[in-house]
């Protein structure tokens, strides 16, 4: 991204983190940023968290995309695919969670999970032409985060 307009995410960004420092300094607001890092990351070997943020991740996905519970992991309906993919995707990025553990999890192949990630890179590319996809992602994103900031 560059910086060009004042409503540029990347100078919104920067003018946050600048008061940021201004309030507490430079070394508060590195560590306070490497803090974040690592309550956002949960590693492979923390399988007792891996399975608490997956139930959670899919309760808050249910709810977002406003669909039922009972056939949640089975609908083939496009709002359900849509659900799993962006779970697919948020295990992958936080949790690095390989493709076949990540089916187990939802009872389909790597394959589907794969496809389901590659599906998620698209769209978010392309944030214009999935409005509805995005904005569902980035909203269960954000809560997906506030939920890994509290359990770790």
């Amino acid at each position: 991204m560059s910086v060009l307009a004042n409503g540029d995410p990347y100078s919104q960004l920067q003018i946050s983190i600048d008061k940021v420092i201004g309030k507490i300094g430079v070394e508060r607001t590195r560590y306070l940023l490497d803090s974040f890092i690592k309550n956002t990351t949960v590693t492979q070997n923390e399988g007792e968290k891996i399975k608490m943020i997956t139930q959670y991740m899919v309760s808050v996905a249910i709810k977002i995309f406003d669909l039922q519970e009972t056939v949640f992991f089975i609908s083939p309906v496009t709002e359900y695919r849509d659900a799993r993919y962006c779970c697919f995707h948020l295990l992958r990025k936080y949790t690095e969670d390989s493709y076949p553990k990540i089916g187990l999890n939802f009872h389909c192949s790597s394959r589907i999970v794969m496809y389901g990630c590659s599906t998620s890179d698209e769209r978010l590319n392309f944030p214009k032409a999935h409005t509805k996809f995005v904005n569902n992602y980035l909203l269960l994103e954000s809560k997906l985060i506030e939920f890994m900031g509290k359990i770790n």
